[in-house]
């Protein structure tokens, strides 16, 4: 199952993934596949460009009493940076999170900040919610977060690292669907 599930994302993703990143990343009970596409830059009323993107990313998270077994998420994001501080870029997002039963349309900010070191390390946090308004079928909340450091140690590979975690809130109760630490890759095209 988890086979067919892994082989029909890559598929159904490769438009995605052939465009900008792919990456995959886990730990002893998950693992995570993601691609992302970059849409083309816009540009604010003061000529700072902005950068739009398309993601997809599936997680597998086990089963168990507590947590979920699959989560899919797709989604936009717009990013720009702030003023005269360009190491720093904000993002302002929506995405579907589907899971079973579980429909979900939460908003998120993202933080992206590379460090003034030698070589490319950067600093990354997001939040997303969604409150009873957005979520639909069994659901009535979700809260998920995440925050990491990568480091692009050629110019088409990266290796990272990070903390998520991921509350999905139903009728019936919680769920945390996702909560602890990971190790990932990710490469650019």
């Amino acid at each position: 199952m988890l086979k067919k599930s892994l082989l029909g994302l890559l598929v159904a993703a490769a438009p995605i993934m052939a465009q900008n990143s792919a990456e995959i990343n886990l730990n002893s009970n998950d693992i995570e596949i993601a691609g992302s596409y970059q849409t083309g830059y816009g540009f604010a009323y003061d000529g700072r460009s902005s950068r739009n993107y398309l993601h997809a990313r599936y997680l597998y998270s086990g089963e168990s009493a507590t947590q979920g077994e699959n989560l899919g998420e797709f989604g936009y994001l717009a990013t720009g940076t702030v003023g005269s501080l360009t190491r720093l870029r904000l993002g302002i997002g929506i995405m579907a999170s589907v899971a079973d039963s579980y429909l979900a349309i939460p908003l998120g900010l993202t933080a992206r900040y590379l460090v003034p070191v030698e070589w490319p390390v950067t600093l990354s946090a997001s939040f997303y919610a969604a409150p009873d308004p957005l979520v639909f079928g069994d659901g009535n909340g979700y809260n998920g977060y995440r925050f990491g450091i990568e480091s692009q140690i050629i110019p088409n590979a990266s290796l990272y690292g990070g903390y998520r975690n991921i509350d999905l809130k139903y009728e019936n109760g919680r769920k945390n669907f996702n909560d602890g630490w990971y190790v990932g890759v990710r490469f650019y095209f």
